[in-house]
């Protein structure tokens, strides 16, 4: 008779499969994992800046043209609260043509006191990583890596400022 057939279970049976989906739970607290890890990336290994101050060159106005509206959309857009702009001109101008220049928060003529920026920016800035960053003249790029230096506080001081100067090569 069939019914006496007795089937027996191997001894040995693999274990049961691993899901590659964990249960619901586990899955939340994956996600909580994950976001606690995004965050801690954001803010220790990919610092996002808290202040942008951008200071911009030029000799005339005519030079601002191949850039503005690219620089005036960054700053109106979701970086509005980040971003200052600061432009300098440098070479002679008629004041009573300058054009106002909206996404412009200070408007200079002459050229930049780089100790007085740097002291000013160090004051807003105390025990701040203040990346210095540079697209132009290496003889700016001299001044501006001097600066740095010399507005960084020592290692051993508490509080410490520190800037970083970095430059763009062509």
């Amino acid at each position: 008779k069939m019914d006496d057939v007795h089937k027996e279970e191997p001894a040995f049976s693999p274990p049961p499969r691993a899901s590659s989906k964990p249960p619901r739970a586990d899955k939340a607290a994956s996600q909580v994992d994950d976001q606690a890890m995004v965050e801690r990336l954001v803010n220790e290994v990919i610092p996002v800046p808290e202040r942008i101050h951008f200071y911009w060159i030029v000799r005339n106005q005519q030079e601002l043209d191949w850039f503005y509206d690219l620089l005036a959309t960054a700053v109106e857009g979701p970086a509005k609260e980040l971003v200052e702009v600061n432009l300098f001109t440098t070479g002679e101008v008629e004041l009573s043509a300058v054009k106002q220049l909206k996404c412009v928060h200070h408007q200079y003529f002459g050229r930049p006191n780089w100790n007085r920026i740097f002291k000013g920016c160090k004051a807003q800035h105390v025990g701040d990583h203040i990346g210095v960053f540079l697209c132009g003249s290496p003889i700016i790029g001299q001044e501006l890596a001097r600066q740095s230096a010399k507005h960084t506080d020592p290692p051993d001081q508490q509080c410490r400022t520190r800037f970083s100067f970095f430059k763009e090569h062509f």
